[in-house]
């Protein structure tokens, strides 16, 4: 199928930051994107490695329809080459490794499943545009709710133009340094990760963040404090953010797992540093799974693992104090 986002005259493709200059005959860094004859074709159109059911909380958002189910599919490539992806089997397949699917199938599986959301997660959802596009349209119509989960390297245009069709983004915030995501992520940059995040929330999107916490990698107490003073004040105290426990794998084996010392250090800086809305996640963490009311502290939500009671929350409003709480609840 044609791809979007290409700028004919030269050559580069507008898909992500990475803007690649993509020569007849050549593909860009994800390498699903082809310059066939002078015209930009993708190859993920309609490929599906991944398929299934999952609590919304795995993706994860804490303040998006909680307790709920969505359909996660994802494809194949991605436009980074992180040295610890946690799904490098999918990241790096081919279309070979794919199954053929239309846009009304998934639509159909989820309605069928009754899941209240569809979440295209696993591999980068941005390298499969074009099928996550037309997904989203006919979910929309369908009543269901979408979610994407992405590193955040999309770019402005193509951002803008899915916005009206997808209701949460959960961008991966990886560390606060050009040197993590230049080493760690292929070449990237942090800023235009920044950029995302913010237009997310200019666009109406709900969004949630998550950073996975490397000992001696990305958690230095600098590297925090530099990444919650950006966030307190680009984008206020209310947008969730989740620190999770990273675990040797892929290329990155020869880093130790991250502890609940680790996690705990990055949550209690949130904390401290004014964020509402601060989780962890791998590991067990009694304080960092709940959800409290800003105003009045009272608990609004519990979790344990997946399992999810937001017996505090009344149409989206702490029962307590009757405080509008952040996110989207009905």
């Amino acid at each position: 199928m044609q791809a979007r986002f290409f700028d004919a005259e030269q050559l580069r493709c507008g898909l992500c930051a990475r803007r690649c200059r993509i020569l007849p005959g050549e593909s860009g860094f994800c390498r699903v994107r082809q310059n066939t004859g002078g015209t930009l074709y993708t190859k993920t159109y309609g490929k599906l490695t991944a398929c299934g059911i999952d609590p919304v909380e795995k993706k994860p958002l804490n303040h998006f329809l909680p307790a709920s189910t969505t359909l996660s599919i994802s494809s194949f490539g991605c436009n980074f080459t992180c040295l610890h992806c946690q799904n490098h089997e999918l990241s790096q397949c081919s279309a070979a490794d794919a199954a053929d699917a239309l846009p009304m199938n998934v639509v159909s599986l989820a309605k069928d499943n009754g899941v209240q959301s569809i979440s295209y997660t696993y591999n980068e959802p941005s390298v499969f545009y074009e099928f996550m596009y037309d997904v989203s349209r006919e979910a929309k119509k369908a009543g269901l709710k979408t979610v994407m989960v992405t590193n955040g390297y999309l770019s402005e245009d193509a951002l803008s133009e899915i916005a009206p069709y997808m209701d949460a983004v959960r961008i991966d915030l990886k560390a606060f340094s050009d040197d993590f995501y230049r080493n760690v992520c292929g070449g990237a940059k942090l800023q235009p990760v920044l950029d995302t995040i913010v237009r997310t929330t200019e666009l109406g999107m709900h969004p949630e963040l998550v950073t996975l916490i490397i000992p001696g990698v990305n958690n230095s107490e600098d590297e925090l404090s530099s990444m919650l003073k950006w966030e307190l004040d680009t984008l206020g105290p209310a947008v969730p953010h989740h620190f999770t426990a990273f675990y040797p794998m892929y290329k990155m084996k020869d880093i130790q797992p991250a502890g609940l010392t680790h996690v705990d250090a990055a949550f209690r800086a949130a904390k401290a540093a004014g964020l509402y809305y601060p989780y962890t996640g791998n590991l067990y963490h009694p304080e960092g799974s709940l959800t409290h009311c800003p105003e009045c502290g009272a608990v609004l939500i519990r979790r344990q693992g997946y399992r999810t009671e937001a017996g505090g929350l009344v149409n989206g409003r702490c029962s307590v104090c009757g405080r509008k709480i952040e996110g989207v609840f009905e």
